[in-house]
């Protein structure tokens, strides 16, 4: 192509230029990149801010409602000691004024308010027999949920939902320096856990986590490039080029405000995968074409003309399958797609620009010190010899034509089982297990909930006039049925609830009264379950409803309860959704099952359909697809083998196999349909292509493998098992480019030809007729 050949010869006269754009680009990244926000388990993460979903949760639960509990748990011989309860009150009298900080409850408010109600004074008596009286005096629920024995207990720190990280870090940081204040007594051991601590811990070992992954990748990198692609000169020259361009994608994640999450942190040691693989290939060429006997500016043009163009079209395939994620519902996963997507053009713009410059100048040096010129320079280059890998490629590659019937069975069968398989994969959306099993927050929020469980609540959240009696009622009605008809439902508990305890049991029937009852309710109460006049919820315990029921016995029972709603309907001009964490969660799960296999579908088609434009040629654009839509069926088999569960990450594995694989594919074909027209005979066209590219291939391959593989050296099993699959699953790519794909390659175009000649031999038998005809 003539406006290639013309990039090339820009790109060798304007080394310059293409160094200060490069520097100014990297200062540019480094200044943006500063300004990534780190996200963990947020909602907006999981479910996108667009949507009702999150606009009931984020926006009436959350903000007005939602409370998570910074908790110290707190382990002694007799933590109902006078001493240790005294201390206890301490810390949480300073805990409760902290700005950001909604309540405390403790064993020892609650014994201190009984004393009040005795003696008017708030305190912790000094003698142990009356705060024993003072205890069993209480309601055993109570204190069974708050101290389940006298060695444990816990103070929960009540703060709201919407709080941001660094509002939490400063709550954390307030609490350790009460807890130093409070003086508690030899011998007792304070732990801070609950969710919010969890959190900020998962983000700071998220930022610890980065670095190394990204240097166990590069290490990776080296030993690929050393084993594989040794035979050209400066063979680790792509590591550094790819680099670059990541680099330059940090600098556009920051620009463009995309969170780093667990997914798009893992898009990282995959751009260095799959982006190595552009360096590569123009490395190869330009390295082919200089051993050939070209001079360096011919070496570059004929590189530039020859490669720009199919790893474009790679590229393209790679973006058409990441494109596809876009469509989640998972902010996550689409962020993923985003990052994974800026990088491929970065990585491609770096090996383009930078690593054929510096090609050039190296081996413009080469051709100097050679002493070679134009004339001779053919007669002075030495052809590159067979290597190891290309012998056992050609091997490979005869023995599966040879028996190309068993192939193709073989391979179509195995993929059918595993897409059976595949629909029996479980999702796991349980994200404590994500996160590395050994972080010690995570271990004591563990050892917490052995101790006192570890409920969950979905919220009803019911709008409407609150302080009508009706509607009362109505919420008191609702909460008695649910716990009457639904086993799942250990407990219901509303403002209703509260009213009537202060009004002796009933429900006044009067509206001011009801209002009066609301203003004289603690802070606390009216935060939980009450805002203003017009919004209200229903907290339903039903325990730990994800290992208990599952997530299919989950999403049941929210629907069960929905046709609850729609059954007992609440009053005219109220309403009542369901919301809370377990909601969004479930909600999560049904986006992983089927939102991944329309991903994989919505990539299938993009993929087609560019190559279709591309080529215009059905069988050039069916021939990447159909080797990629095997390995899917493969992987399906190996997930539920090895017994991985489908996450946010692993969603988009049939995306991601679709976009990486084609790639090796399309690079093949390329090549075959650039010998076809020298050699004539597609068999010998194919030996020349797989001799002549296989081992470029095998590098880029090994060099995403291993990229890939560094994913499995983190401390998150999300991003762990993620990294396994996917290393498996370009294995199987490349497998299937020497194996499935040469075989449906080569008959393909016999095929194509034995048409041609049938069509020829037609026209001519015709042509023949006619002119028979025309001479009587």
């Amino acid at each position: 192509m003539k406006e290639l050949e013309g990039l090339g010869f820009w790109i060798a006269k304007n080394p310059v230029i293409i160094v200060v754009v490069a520097v100014l680009l990297s200062l540019a990244s480094y200044h943006y990149a500063q300004q990534i926000e780190m996200k963990g388990f947020e909602t907006e993460t999981f479910v996108g801010k667009e949507s009702t979903l999150y606009q009931i949760f984020d926006h009436l639960f959350v903000e007005r409602f939602g409370t998570e509990s910074i908790v110290v748990l707190i382990e002694a011989e007799d933590v109902a000691d006078a001493d240790v309860l005294q201390a206890m009150l301490r810390l949480s009298d300073q805990m409760v004024d902290a700005p950001g900080v909604v309540d405390v409850q403790s064993i020892a408010g609650i014994v201190a308010d009984a004393e009040q109600r005795q003696s008017g004074i708030r305190e912790i008596p000094d003698r142990q027999e009356v705060i024993d009286s003072l205890i069993a005096s209480l309601d055993p629920q109570i204190v069974a949920g708050i101290m389940p024995d006298r060695k444990h207990t816990m103070m929960a720190v009540e703060t709201p939902m919407y709080l941001t990280s660094d509002d939490r870090s400063e709550i954390l940081t307030e609490l350790d320096s009460a807890i130093a204040m409070a003086e508690f007594p030899p011998g007792i051991t304070l732990t801070t856990t609950g969710s919010a601590a969890l959190s900020d811990s998962i983000i700071a070992e998220m930022n610890e986590s980065n670095g190394p992954l990204m240097a166990i990748a590069g290490l990776l990198m080296i030993v690929a490039l050393l084993l594989v692609f040794r035979h050209v000169m400066w063979p680790l020259l792509p590591l550094p080029i790819v680099f670059l361009g990541v680099f330059w994608t940090f600098g556009a994640m920051g620009l463009l405000q995309i969170p780093m999450t667990m997914a798009s942190m893992s898009a990282f040691p995959i751009l260095i995968g799959i982006g190595i693989d552009y360096a590569i290939q123009f490395q190869n060429r330009m390295n082919e074409e200089y051993t050939g006997g070209a001079d360096p500016l011919s070496a570059l043009v004929n590189t530039v003309s020859h490669v720009a163009s199919p790893v474009m079209i790679a590229l393209a395939i790679t973006a058409a399958g990441f494109v596809s994620l876009f469509s989640s519902s998972v902010p996550m996963i689409r962020d993923f797609g985003l990052v994974c997507l800026i990088g491929l053009i970065m990585c491609y713009l770096s090996a383009l620009f930078v690593g054929v410059s510096v090609l050039h100048l190296v081996i413009g040096r080469a051709y100097k010190k050679s002493g070679r010129t134009g004339s001779t320079a053919v007669a002075a280059a030495s052809p590159a010899k067979e290597t190891i890998v290309e012998r056992i490629l050609t091997k490979t590659a005869d023995f599966c034509i040879q028996r190309w019937q068993f192939v193709l069975v073989a391979a179509l069968l195995l993929s059918l089982v595993g897409t059976y398989a595949d629909t029996q994969v479980l999702v796991d959306t349980d994200f404590k297990n994500y996160v590395p099993q050994d972080l010690p927050p995570l271990v004591d929020f563990t050892h917490m909930s052995e101790i006192f469980g570890s409920d969950s609540a979905i919220e009803i959240l019911v709008q409407g006039d609150i302080a009508d009696p009706v509607t009362i009622k109505w919420m008191d009605e609702f909460e008695t049925y649910l716990r009457e008809s639904r086993a799942q439902v250990k407990e219901a508990t509303s403002i209703a609830d509260y009213v009537k305890a202060a009004n002796g049991g009933e429900i006044p029937e009067d509206r001011g009264q009801i209002k009066d009852i609301f203003e004289s309710l603690p802070e606390f109460i009216q935060y939980k379950y009450l805002d203003g006049y017009d919004t209200a919820v229903i907290e339903m315990n039903v325990g730990e409803a994800i290992r208990d029921l599952g997530a299919e016995g989950t999403d049941r029972l929210l629907k069960e309860v929905d046709k609850d709603i729609a059954w007992m309907t609440p009053p005219p001009g109220v309403s009542a959704r369901q919301t809370g964490d377990l909601v969004v969660m479930t909600t999560v799960i049904g986006a992983l099952t089927t939102g991944r296999t329309e991903m994989t579908l919505l990539g299938l088609v993009l993929i087609f359909i560019i190559l279709l434009v591309i080529y215009r040629d059905l069988i050039k654009a069916l021939l990447p697809v159909l080797p990629m839509m095997v390995v899917i069926g493969w992987m399906g088999g190996i997930m539920y083998l090895t017994g991985i569960k489908y996450s946010p990450l692993t969603a988009t594995l049939g995306a991601l196999i679709l976009g990486v694989g084609s790639e090796y594919a399309i690079m093949m074909m390329e090549r075959f349909y650039e010998e076809l027209p020298r050699v004539g005979d597609p068999v010998e066209a194919l030996k020349i292509t797989t001799a002549r590219i296989g081992s470029a291939l095998i590098a880029s391959g090994l060099t995403t493998i291993f990229g890939f593989a560094a994913l499995i050296a983190s401390p998150f099993m999300i991003t762990n098992n993620f990294g396994m699959v996917t290393v498996l699953a370009v294995i199987f790519a490349l497998f299937t480019t020497f194996t499935v794909f040469v075989v449906l390659m080569l008959r393909m175009e016999i095929r194509r030809e034995a048409l041609e000649n049938a069509k020829q031999q037609f026209l001519r038998s015709i042509n023949l007729i006619n002119a028979r005809g025309e001479s009587r």
